[in-house]
């Protein structure tokens, strides 16, 4: 009599285990860089209205403004969200930087910061986007 095999053995069950837990690891991974690159992005979102400010001091007064309050903008941490501690203006390294500060999760650190770095002239007013603090890998690639 022939007995025909049903199923899979143990063996079979353990190597599709296995490739799962494989791929699984790489899924966490990549959702969780991510997350935290979308965390970052969430803070540049934020700046529209506070750039906006910017330029319209710059053009009524041909330089940029030192604090939030001479833009005519709310404190500094009025500007928050799930991820965003505060945003400000400030004179460091150039006078009109805006400086996002970030609430600590995962690979963001409390207190890091993004720097939106202005520069202008009657063209208009272009950014540069740079961060001593965050790694390199959760900027977005408007700052790489």
């Amino acid at each position: 009599m022939i007995r025909q095999q049903s199923g899979f053995t143990l063996i079979e069950l353990v190597i599709c285990l296995g490739i799962m837990a494989v791929l699984m690891t790489l899924a966490i991974t990549s959702y969780s860089g991510y997350s935290q690159r979308a965390s970052v992005s969430t803070g540049i979102a934020l700046t529209s209205p506070i750039k906006l400010s910017v330029q319209e001091y710059f053009m009524k007064n041909n330089r940029f403004p030192l604090t939030n309050e001479a833009a005519g903008l709310f404190a500094a941490n009025q500007y928050t969200d799930t991820h965003v501690r505060s945003i400000s203006i400030n004179e460091t390294p150039s006078p009109g930087t805006i400086t996002i500060t970030y609430k600590g999760a995962g690979a963001i650190s409390e207190g890091d910061s993004l720097l939106l770095i202005p520069s202008g002239d009657a063209s208009g007013i272009r950014w540069k986007c740079t961060s001593f603090t965050l790694l390199a890998s959760l900027l977005p690639a408007t700052c790489r």
